[in-house]
């Protein structure tokens, strides 16, 4: 992945992250850290690509209210 990529991947992320980490009382970095991880493990694995950031926060809300 290019540093540009990167870079747009991060700016997607990181309100989401904040919006997340707000609902569930958790560091931003501990939520940006489990939706680049499920965000990746969906890419991987999804022939369409279409609703990955949704699922990837729903899977991530799941996860940290599970902690």
């Amino acid at each position: 992945m290019s540093d540009a990529t990167d870079a747009q991947d991060l700016s997607v992320m990181q309100p989401i992250a904040e919006q997340l980490a707000l609902e569930t009382n958790r560091p931003v970095e501990q939520v940006a850290e489990i939706y680049a991880s499920e965000s990746a493990e969906l890419e991987r694995s999804a022939r369409i690509k279409t609703f990955i950031g949704v699922l990837a926060t729903r899977r991530t809300k799941i996860i940290l209210n599970s902690l």
